[in-house]
C-alpha cells in the first residue's frame, strides 16, 4: 500500500532536514556560514555533468566490468588524455548515439568520432542524422555518463576511481572549481520539498480515507 511507503520516506526526509539545521554552532554568523556556504557535493540536487564523456584508463573498465551500471554501445581510444599519462584512455559511449565526444578544436568546437557499427545498427547514414539524434538526446538531458555512474549519480567504483576522477576538486585550480555545489540550506530545501511532495501527500490521504471508508462499509 502506498501509505506504507510514503510515511517512512517522509520521516527519513524530515530527519535529514533536522540533521542539517540542528548543528551545534556558537554564533549566528557561524550558523549562517554553515548553512549558506556552497561547499557540498550533493548528487541528488546536482546539475553538473562531471562524469560525462569521462576518459578512463584503457584497462580500468575491463577490470571492473561487473560493477558497470550502464550499457556500453561503443568506445573510442583517445591515446594519452594528459601529457603526464603513461597509459591510453578510453571514452565509453553509454547512450544510443553513434557519436563520441573525444576533444575540442582550437575555438572550442566539439570533436566527435562516428561509431560506424552503431550507426549501421540504428540505420543512420549521414553525419547530419547523427547530430540530429545527439541534439534530441541533449534536449531530453540524456548525457554520455560514465558507465560506473548509477541513475542516482553514485559512483560504483569510488574507492578505486582512476587519477582523473581523484584530481577533480582536489586543487584550487580553476579547472577543478565546481559552480554546482550545494549549501546545507540547499540540502534542507531539497529534503523538505521531497518530504512535503503534494503528489505523495495526495496519495497518502487518499489511501487513509479509502481504508477508513472500507472498514466502515465492512463493519456496517
Amino acid at each position: 500500500m502506498i501509505t506504507k511507503n510514503i510515511l517512512p520516506c517522509f520521516k527519513t526526509n524530515m530527519k535529514k532536514v533536522t540533521k542539517y539545521i540542528l548543528h551545534p554552532q556558537r554564533s549566528y554568523r557561524e550558523f549562517k556560514t554553515f548553512m549558506t556556504a556552497k561547499d557540498k557535493c550533493f548528487i541528488p540536487n546536482c546539475k553538473a555533468r562531471c562524469c560525462a564523456d569521462a576518459p578512463l584508463p584503457e584497462d580500468f573498465a575491463p577490470q571492473y566490468k561487473q560493477m558497470q551500471q550502464r550499457p556500453v554501445y561503443g568506445a573510442a581510444n583517445i591515446g594519452h588524455n594528459d601529457p603526464r599519462d603513461n597509459y591510453n584512455s578510453v571514452i565509453y559511449n553509454t547512450r544510443p548515439v553513434p557519436l563520441i565526444l573525444v576533444g575540442h578544436a582550437g575555438r572550442g568546437e566539439h570533436v566527435y568520432i562516428k561509431d560506424k557499427k552503431l550507426a549501421k545498427e540504428l540505420g543512420i547514414k549521414t553525419m547530419e542524422e547523427a547530430k540530429e539524434l545527439l541534439l534530441e538526446m541533449q534536449a531530453k538531458e540524456i548525457y554520455n555518463y560514465c558507465p560506473f555512474l548509477t541513475e542516482q549519480g553514485r559512483c560504483r567504483v569510488y574507492g578505486m576511481r582512476p587519477p582523473i576522477c581523484r584530481e577533480f576538486g582536489s586543487s584550487p585550480l580553476p579547472i577543478n572549481y565546481c559552480p554546482h555545489k550545494s549549501s546545507n540550506l540547499d540540502i534542507v530545501k531539497f529534503y523538505f520539498k521531497k518530504a512535503f511532495n503534494l503528489k505523495d501527500m495526495y496519495y497518502l490521504y487518499r489511501d487513509l480515507i479509502t481504508s477508513k471508508f472500507s472498514k466502515q462499509v465492512t463493519q456496517g
